[in-house]
């Protein structure tokens, strides 16, 4: 059977149904969606967050501190512990100045500290002084070191002090082998006062070829010397420079430290007929002007080195009157003045209340020295390296004026004097170079007073 078409009106009724029911599903799928959450405002990009600057560290704060404390090994026994004393007096005095007006600024701690010494005697040992400064470094732990006395004991200690880096002032001190070592950076913290051997040969040469020249014939010279590093370093020095510029040194000849006698040398000297006799020693000089006196010896002039030159020494313990030693000369020990400069004029007065005698030439260049190592302390603190690198780099005002470390060299100050005479006055007169001569040379020497 077949089956009924549907109507167009059924088609219509159909189509309608199915519009209203796909509207009404998709009315109740939108009804039933969760609500929409709403915009998100657009973001601003993130600000950066500043590295904050480290805050610097505070400089810890020095430890307490009641002095600052300078150690000294030298020699305060034995025959040269006289000499020590007087050419060490400027240790006692500097001190004493400083501690007078409150002591020695230290930047580190805002104010003046007072100077302690600690001294130690190594009777006239250099073993015993080097024992004896490692225990003021060590144990002592002391803050600076004053020099010991003498070239050896100088030489002798600067390879510790360089070990343990202390800057070291050398007063009493002369050595070409050190100079050198100075000049090539291995002697780094040590600093000579004083004009060394191949300066002072230059200049006693220079010396006597003016006197050849200008006041009375100079040929032969005899030269005698204490067999330890001043002695031999400075000999020949001397001999060689004059040997040199042509003069004749028949006489170079060494005495051991102990002599006791110089009769048998002075004999040798007369019979080389010598002009001039240089004797490069110490507190035996005096001995050996005694007996030139004793037998008649009157060369053209004499000269002697360290002790020789003390005020204190040669009118003291010695036994000279100003008549006996008018002629004889120093080689050693420059610069030098002889305290005419008001300014120095007063601090040789000072001197000689505080001293007890008055001021040898170089007096007032080794306090200078000193002074020097105190000032840079006041200016960089207790830093020994930039203690160190101010002495080696830096110029002073001191009490002889601008004054400058040359490491190798003499130092370098408003003092130009070098060779220096007794001429029968309490104090030595500069002789040499004649543009700062405080006196003329007295040449020939006079005869021996009776």
């Amino acid at each position: 059977m077949k089956r009924k078409a549907i109507t167009k009106t059924q088609a219509i009724i159909i189509a309608v149904i199915l519009i209203v029911v796909v509207v009404v599903g998709v009315a109740y799928y939108f009804a039933t969606l969760p609500p929409a959450a709403p915009p998100t405002p657009p973001t601003a990009p993130p600000t950066p967050t500043p590295t904050p600057t480290p805050a610097p560290t505070p400089t810890p704060a020095p430890p307490p501190k009641e002095y600052v404390v300078i150690g000294v090994a030298h020699t305060l026994s034995g025959p040269q512990a006289a000499a020590c004393a007087l050419h060490h007096a400027y240790y006692h005095m500097i001190v004493e100045d400083y501690n007078a007006k409150g002591g020695l600024y230290v930047p580190e701690y805002g104010k003046r500290l007072r100077i302690k010494l600690i001294e130690y005697d190594d009777k006239n040992s250099i073993d015993t002084m080097l024992t004896l400064v490692e225990k003021l470094i060590v144990e002592d732990k002391v803050d600076l070191l004053f020099a010991p006395w003498g070239t050896a004991f100088n030489f002798a200690v600067f390879p510790l002090t360089e070990r343990y880096r202390y800057p070291l002032v050398a007063l009493t001190f002369g050595s070409e082998i050190a100079a050198e070592k100075m000049r090539k950076g291995e002697f780094k913290y040590a600093f000579s006062v004083l004009g060394l051997p191949s300066e002072t040969g230059k200049e006693i040469a220079d010396l006597f070829e003016y006197i050849n020249k200008e006041i009375t014939p100079i040929k032969r010279i005899g030269i005698i010397y204490h067999s330890d590093q001043h002695g031999v370093e400075y000999s020949g020095a001397i001999y060689s420079h004059l040997v040199m510029r042509g003069f004749e040194v028949p006489i170079h000849q060494s005495y051991p430290p102990d002599i006791a006698d110089f009769t048998p040398l002075i004999s040798t000297l007369k019979t080389a007929n010598v002009d001039v006799v240089i004797l490069c020693g110490y507190t035996e000089g005096a001995l050996f002007v005694h007996q030139c006196k004793a037998q008649n010896f009157n060369p053209k002039l004499i000269f002697v080195g360290p002790t020789m030159e003390v005020p204190g020494l040669v009118y003291g313990p010695f036994g000279f009157t100003p008549q006996d030693l008018i002629g004889v000369c120093y080689y050693d020990g420059w610069p030098a003045t002889a305290y005419k400069e008001p300014k120095l004029k007063e601090w040789a007065e000072e001197h000689k209340k505080r001293i007890g005698a008055y001021p040898f030439p170089a007096s007032a260049t080794f306090y200078a020295g000193l002074e020097c190592l105190l000032k840079a302390v006041e200016k960089y603190g207790l830093n020994r390296d930039k203690i160190r690198d101010a002495l080696a780099t830096e110029t002073f005002d001191t009490i002889v004026g601008k004054f400058r470390f040359r490491q190798g060299y003499s130092a370098q100050c408003e003092l130009a004097g070098t060779l220096t005479q007794w001429q029968g006055g309490d104090m030595m007169e500069v002789i040499w170079p004649l543009e700062v001569a405080s006196a003329k040379i007295i040449c020939p020497k006079p005869a021996w007073p009776s």
